[in-house]
């Protein structure tokens, strides 16, 4: 994995100690060129703003809980690794769109990425993504 993978709370944390050094949020929004309703949404994690989690030093980023080993988040590059060999070990990709559940359209359109992991995540072996974040370099 390589980076410290941070949580909303960490993010959290961030945001309200640079608010309080800025003043308040309508001050911290003016320091950094963002709309003080972005930096609300964010603080109460209600939307997270990329450009408000850049102003505190980090990036979101989504990850995907492997069920099989509690605690351990896979990249989307291993989602789509596993993805991958589920359907070479399969004879066709009808078998494998079988398989997982979906129709050959869309395993295909998940193959060539014109279509998100959410319909075979679960098949594969993977939870709903979720949102950690890491420190910008």
């Amino acid at each position: 994995m390589g980076k410290l993978l941070l949580k909303p709370i960490d993010l959290c944390g961030r945001l309200n100690a640079a608010i309080r050094l800025a003043g308040g949020v309508p001050q911290f929004a003016r320091l950094h060129n963002l709309k003080v309703q972005a930096v609300r949404d964010t603080q109460s994690l209600k939307s997270i703003s990329e450009d408000v989690t850049k102003a505190v030093g980090l990036v979101p980023v989504l990850r995907y809980p492997v069920r099989a080993q509690a605690g351990r988040l896979a990249t989307l590059g291993e989602v789509q690794e596993k993805l991958n060999s589920f359907v070479a070990q399969r004879e066709t990709q009808r078998a494998a769109a079988m398989a997982l559940g979906v129709s050959e359209g869309c395993l295909s359109n998940i193959q060539n990425a014109r279509r998100g992991f959410t319909p075979v995540l679960s098949a594969l072996g993977f939870g709903l993504p979720v949102t950690r974040f890491v420190v910008l370099p």
